[in-house]
């Protein structure tokens, strides 16, 4: 079930004139753009050798294989055989599986069930609009799909992988609100301390006060909101596509809007996620490579774990077809920072 949503094989400037070899779900695709710039996939081997199309070459609105020149057409059916010149189509053997694709956005999304469950994929917020400023990043974690976006929605982790860069331990309570969403939940954070910080220091100046937010959006997504009084406003999205099993490649596009010289905020924030982003890598690997030693995941879920059990939860409905929570509840919760 979870094949019916779209993910992200790449961005558009990835793909030009050659073909993009990507795996997805543990399918290994090829990427191509017809005579009109539209993209299309395809599974990535050749129906006569299982040659890779991705190493072939574009003609003609066609992809050929390498090997032995058979060419398809963007819905997987054969174009050519050349050493059967003339032949009738109907001679010729069944073709390849071809997927949707989407381009919105400057990427590339692509859904391989027969119909998406959604006519296009979620757009990035904020991403190209007038007084945002953007940047992209993509990283590979060797993390299952759930646990990325646990560590993305996960404040308490902040204080220890991240400590002095974008939290530092305080022992101070912080009030939290879960609230059940139609399409996942979210939790709105109050109170928080903001001591000892280097990210704080350049987005809180003065006596702002803020509003933060963690979305997580099923199957796939996370959004994190800072909303400060100041008019400033930061924004991380994050949408993860599974490579193959504990393999996962996480596209991310931080917004913000500053009334003061927003690019040259960036030149500063860039390497700083970047950094922020290479220590979460690193505790996942430590994560899963822990995990396989034991031979599987007990995990002890308290409420401070505020959006486990929604992702969880969420992704197993998604999976076997069952009910995914109900939407509009409330749980207000205490932790500490």
């Amino acid at each position: 079930m979870l094949e019916g949503y779209w993910y992200i094989a790449c961005r558009s400037k990835e793909l030009r004139k050659k073909p993009l070899s990507r795996q997805l779900f543990g399918l290994h695709l090829v990427f191509f753009r017809d005579d009109s710039g539209h993209v299309k996939a395809l599974e990535d081997r050749c129906r006569h050798r299982n040659a890779p199309l991705s190493k072939g070459k574009v003609c003609e609105n066609t992809i050929q294989c390498p090997y032995h020149g058979w060419r398809y057409h963007a819905d997987g059916r054969i174009a050519e055989i050349p050493t059967m010149p003339g032949s009738e189509r109907n001679s010729y053997p069944d073709g390849i599986q071809d997927y949707h694709c989407y381009e919105q956005q400057g990427y590339i999304w692509v859904c391989l069930a027969e119909e998406p469950v959604e006519a296009r994929p979620l757009p990035f917020p904020n991403l190209g609009e007038a007084g945002w400023v953007s940047f992209h990043m993509k990283t590979r974690f060797n993390a299952s799909v759930e646990a990325c976006l646990e560590n993305f929605l996960d404040c308490p982790h902040a204080t220890y992988v991240h400590r002095g860069w974008f939290r530092s331990p305080t022992n101070k309570k912080v009030r939290a609100i879960l609230r059940t969403l139609p399409d996942g939940a979210e939790v709105e954070y109050f109170e928080e301390p903001r001591e000892n910080s280097a990210v704080w220091s350049l987005l809180s100046s003065g006596k702002a006060t803020m509003k933060h937010t963690d979305r997580f959006i099923a199957p796939a997504t996370t959004r994190v909101d800072y909303e400060f009084s100041n008019g400033m406003h930061y924004t991380i999205t994050s949408s993860c596509t599974p490579i193959e099993k504990g393999v996962t490649d996480v596209s991310t596009v931080i917004t913000f809007r500053v009334k003061w010289i927003g690019r040259l905020v960036r030149l500063y924030f860039k390497p700083l996620s970047k950094h922020i982003i290479k220590q979460d890598v690193n505790i996942l690997n430590l994560q899963s490579e822990n995990i396989k030693k034991f031979g599987g995941a007990e995990f002890v879920v308290m409420d401070a774990d505020l959006l486990f059990r929604p992702i969880m939860q969420w992704r197993n409905a998604l999976e076997n077809g069952t009910e995914p929570p109900a939407e509009g509840e409330e749980k207000h919760i205490e932790f500490c920072l």
